[in-house]
């Protein structure tokens, strides 16, 4: 699977731009991306160990290839979502009333929801809460029956419990029906996976999602724009 770049490296790599438009909302949308990828990889790792566990033991070291479709659909909409979540959903526009700056605005800390570094910092838990909500979302999407992706990872995973050369005798089909049920109760747990790994407390909160905050790297960053 996938690994994006981990958080500093990305963030060092970056040039500062003029405010937190453009290569801001760029910069911005792809460090939370890069974050949550290394959780979403952390969650499909540990369902495909559960997969294997419960239905195909024999393939353990094949379960991951088996996942990898929806793996690569979060991978390829990761991004598009987490910027539309975050811009223009939440944070936009200019921070000014009446032609002038409230206090803190546009930056450091800015008490007016705006499209500035400092209205993020001063809304980081509600700007955390976005991007894990959005990632949650994300995997819900894929990992529900009839979506491509996952059809085609269960169909694998069926093939592989059946083994080579089975036949499609009424013990078959009901064992089919067993792993297709049993893999369906597991990616229903998988957003809730999600939140584990984040910590719990998914909500806008202060504490929120403890795992899931990069709270500090992430305010030094975003202020890194003017």
């Amino acid at each position: 699977m996938k690994y994006l770049a981990p958080f500093l490296s990305f963030a060092a790599a970056v040039s500062p731009a003029i405010a937190c438009e453009g290569p801001c909302i760029v910069g911005v949308t792809q460090v939370w991306v890069s974050n949550y990828t290394a959780r979403v990889e952390a969650v499909f790792n540990n369902v495909a160990q559960e997969i294997a566990q419960r239905f195909v033991p024999s393939h353990t070291g094949d379960v991951p290839s088996y996942l990898r479709p929806m793996f690569t659909a979060y991978d390829n909409n990761s991004y598009d979502g987490m910027e539309h979540a975050i811009f223009p959903s939440f944070f936009h526009g200019k921070c000014q009333r009446n032609g002038v700056d409230p206090p803190g605005c546009p930056n450091p800390d800015c008490p007016v929801v705006c499209g500035t570094p400092g209205s993020l910092v001063h809304f980081f838990p509600t700007l955390r809460y976005i991007a894990f909500n959005q990632t949650r979302s994300l995997l819900e999407k894929i990992t529900k029956p009839g979506f491509g992706p996952y059809d085609e990872a269960e169909n694998a995973i069926e093939r592989a419990a059946a083994g080579s050369g089975a036949r499609r005798t009424m013990h078959a089909r009901a064992k089919a029906e067993q792993v297709r049920q049993g893999l369906r109760d597991i990616m229903k747990g998988v957003p809730g996976k999600l939140e584990q790994a984040c910590g719990g407390d998914a909500a806008d909160t202060p504490e929120g999602l403890p795992g899931c905050s990069w709270e500090r790297e992430m305010k030094e960053y975003i202020l890194t724009w003017p």
